[in-house]
């Protein structure tokens, strides 16, 4: 038998719902501890086994589990089945090995296990082992890529430093540092770095964004003829054993895959962010299969959650965690150029073109901010989230399908709550998409300042905090939710359209162009709401300062009249644009375009 997975007890007690079930068990010191007598199960994310996903992409059989353990008791091996249904397949006394047969369970099933302790009993590991052994060698190279978070970095680095098994089973690190506040300058760098000896590597260049720092990483894996590349964000806290997780099913499976990790809830560590996720193609837009899935609770273990134990076929996976094979990128090229955004999901819809699947893989996870903790489609960031989405569409999609609407429903929401700015660069970004691809390897060391530039001075860009008479003089008067009802249905929406657009007419009194006349918080301003003020401070998340957004008729219809064109265009322009950018594609994403944009662009 051949390791697959260990157990994890966490050291951080917030994690400990992901490890062991409610029940007398605690977790201690790295060790479970269950007192006589007690039942302790570990039907849990990080403790069951996902029996399903090893079953179908590398053809394991049989599994079996292992404890090591002081104390007397017994040991119930649980299996269930895709529908969450529950048996149990083997047991025995603590100690001693138990063995089930997973040959039918590609669609579904975890494995985990019950101890029933006699004496006290303490857990201080365990192993999950298949009947398949390792179908590929060679290298692993954990590359993360870093802005200006040395310290998130180093932790992780620390994290990684100690856990032997990476240096026995030839996975090396790599940290390609985009920032001016190097990881290589922080306190406890070196102790770090000694730890890791020649397996540690530090890259320094020029910001590129996530494509950028991520095609370093799969160069730099090519270069040194590893097998394989695992990305990683910088602003995560990892377990090691879940990345570990990634390699072992990498290496096992039956043909090249990609093999992604969950993301889950740095705030709220049971909290499951990112699942399995796909492209709907009818309005090309990225997310879960099924809403539901997503910001779900993990915390009542597998019992409660009956729809992880269906297998779930994913189109893509996050590059907060993703290891992809040496051979796939030879075979599709590395990541577009697209800077932040889409990059991950293009390339997966890319390589199962090119016949590799990518499997994200419960228990191979890791802990990052949410998503909805920042709202980064109102700042600079507004054009990127436009652009990659019509890039990948022209590259993916059959035809332009519901995307030019939903675009432009959602600028029109944009220009009803007063964020001109993200019009303004959704516009901008549809004219260099209809422009073509030349563009993106030449400016993407530019980009960001460019599109800082164009913001300066805009309402939605300028801070106004404590001191600052827009703010003192509005603040204590916030709202705290929205008054207005969120209109649902086609008519209600057409109904707030056009009130919304008939409100533009009107002129602003004076009273609103002088300061704002009202203040919501951030959860109050809503798309539905911001269209009833003509003057309002929006505040941030901590309250401590806001952008006052003002109503503008001028560009309100200057910027209609500017995105609608511009999606009629797309929908008409379709084949001809899309046929200019596939033709580049190949192109833009060889290592060798790459290569020259690295040495183009030399660190700060």
């Amino acid at each position: 038998m051949h390791l697959a997975q260990r157990l994890i007890f966490s050291a951080d007690p917030a994690r400990h719902p992901l490890c062991v079930e409610d029940g007398p068990g605690a977790v201690d010191g790295g060790s479970l501890r269950v007192p006589a007598s007690g039942l302790q199960g570990l039907g849990t994310y990080l403790n069951g086994f996902p029996a399903s996903y090893w079953v179908r992409w590398a053809g394991v059989t049989r599994v079996s589990l292992r404890l090591e353990s002081t104390g007397a008791g017994r040991v119930r091996l649980l299996r269930s089945d895709a529908a969450g249904r529950v048996e149990q397949v083997a047991s025995g006394p603590l100690g001693e090995p138990l063995e089930a047969d997973v040959a039918a369970m590609a669609d579904g099933g975890w494995l985990w296990c019950e101890i029933e302790a006699t004496t006290a009993v303490t857990v201080s590991a365990g192993t999950w082992s298949v009947d398949v052994a390792p179908r590929r060698s060679g290298d692993v190279v954990v590359s993360i890529t870093t802005m200006d978070k040395p310290d998130y970095c180093l932790a992780t680095l620390t994290a990684l430093a100690a856990e032997p098994e990476l240096a026995t089973t030839g996975v090396r690190v790599q940290v390609v540092d985009q920032g001016r506040r190097k990881v290589a300058d922080q306190e406890g760098f070196a102790a770090v770095a000694a730890a890791f000896g020649d397996r540690l590597r530090v890259v320094d260049q020029a910001n590129l964004g996530g494509s950028g720092g991520f095609s370093r990483g799969m160069v730099e894996t090519l270069d040194a003829g590893a097998d394989a590349v695992l990305i990683c964000d910088d602003d995560v806290e990892v377990e090691p054993e879940s990345l570990l997780r990634a390699v072992r099913l990498h290496r096992a499976a039956t043909t090249p895959v990609v093999v992604g990790g969950h993301m889950l809830d740095l705030a709220r560590p049971t909290v499951l962010n990112s699942f399995s996720e796909v492209v709907h193609r009818r309005t090309f837009n990225w997310g879960p299969p099924v809403m539901d899935r997503q910001w779900y609770d993990l915390s009542g273990g597998l019992r409660a959650t009956d729809w992880l134990h269906e297998r779930a076929e994913s189109e893509f996976n996050g590059w907060w965690m993703c290891l992809i094979p040496a051979d796939v990128l030879r075979k599709v090229g590395l990541s577009l150029p697209l800077f932040l955004r889409w990059d991950d999901a293009e390339f997966c819809l890319r390589a199962a073109d090119a016949g590799v699947a990518t499997v994200s893989m419960p228990g191979a996870c890791l802990w990052h901010m949410a998503w909805t903790e920042k709202d980064d489609s109102i700042d600079w960031q507004a054009y990127l989230h436009v652009r990659n989405r019509v890039v990948a569409a022209l590259l993916h999609a059959s035809g332009p399908g519901l995307l030019p609407a939903a675009l432009l429903a959602t600028d029109l929401k944009l220009l009803l709550a007063m964020r001109y700015y993200a019009v303004d660069l959704h516009v901008r970004a549809l004219g260099e998409v209809l422009a073509g691809p030349g563009r993106l390897h030449a400016e993407l060391g530019t980009l960001v300042p460019r599109l800082r530039e164009l913001g300066a001075g805009r309402p939605e860009t300028v801070r106004h905090v404590p001191g600052d008479p827009v703010f003192d003089g509005i603040v204590d008067e916030r709202a705290t939710e929205p008054v207005a009802e969120r209109p649902s249905g086609p008519l209600g929406l057409a109904l707030f359209a056009a009130r919304g657009a008939l409100r533009t007419l009107r002129p602003v009194p004076a009273q609103a162009r002088r300061a704002p006349t009202s203040a919501l918080t951030r959860d109050a301003a809503r798309w539905w709401e911001l269209p009833r003020h003509d003057s309002v401070l929006v505040l941030d998340a901590d309250a401590t300062s806001g952008a006052w957004l003002r109503r503008d008729r001028r560009s309100f219809w200057r910027l209609a009249v500017g995105v609608t064109t511009g999606y009629v265009r797309l929908a008409v322009r379709w084949r001809s644009v899309a046929r200019t950018w596939r033709d580049a594609a190949p192109a833009l994403v060889a290592p060798a375009t790459w290569r020259a944009s690295f040495g183009a662009r030399r660190a700060h």
